[in-house]
């Protein structure tokens, strides 16, 4: 009697670009949480910098690298990019043509407001409601809250402080990084 091979689930794809190495370490622990929490799912993390200063500089370089990596492997089911909303200072009109793009694509923004260490800053108990106005208060907030705080803080790094709680924590009061959560089995 043949015995046959156990069903493995096939995992889902997802694509998540962001800004850079803080948050491609971020994304990384989310995805090792949400596979230690029996998700089947695999993430493509894609590091859009150097050389995409802006929002909408970043959702094309995002959109380009979608479509060289459509033909070569299973679609992804789901696209994300991670920006910080201090950027969209910079030119109201490109900010407008990123979210165009981006909603155009199926791109869905994770905006970081005003930056990545004000968002993990409302990983910590208790200040799931901080909003420094700057990315220079956000860090120095963070540091205050979490003294062993680098930039670029690794995925092994973050891992000492953010737990599946302090993720949910968060996405609780985040909407935008909610709906990342919520595909990645976390929420």
């Amino acid at each position: 009697m043949s015995r046959r091979p156990p069903h493995i689930p096939q995992r889902t794809p997802i694509f998540v670009g962001c800004e850079g190495e803080s948050e491609a370490a971020y994304v990384a622990l989310l995805q090792d949480l949400s596979l230690a929490n029996g998700a089947h799912v695999h993430v493509h993390i894609e590091a859009l910098t150097p050389g995409a200063g802006d929002p909408l500089a970043r959702v094309e370089r995002a959109i380009a690298r979608l479509d060289r990596l459509r033909g070569r492997r299973t679609p992804f089911a789901h696209a994300f990019i991670l920006l910080d909303s201090d950027q969209l200072q910079l030119s109201r009109d490109r900010a407008e043509r990123a979210r165009r793009e981006a909603d155009a694509f199926g791109l869905n923004m994770i905006w970081q407001d005003p930056c990545h260490e004000a968002l993990l800053l409302r990983h910590l108990e208790g200040r799931t409601n901080r909003r420094p106005m700057t990315s220079p208060l956000s860090l120095q907030a963070l540091q205050r809250d979490w003294p062993d705080y680098h930039k670029p803080m690794s995925r092994h790094g973050l891992r000492q402080r953010l737990d599946l709680a302090a993720v949910r924590r968060a996405g609780e009061s985040h909407p935008d990084l909610s709906a990342l959560l919520a595909v990645l089995g976390l929420l």
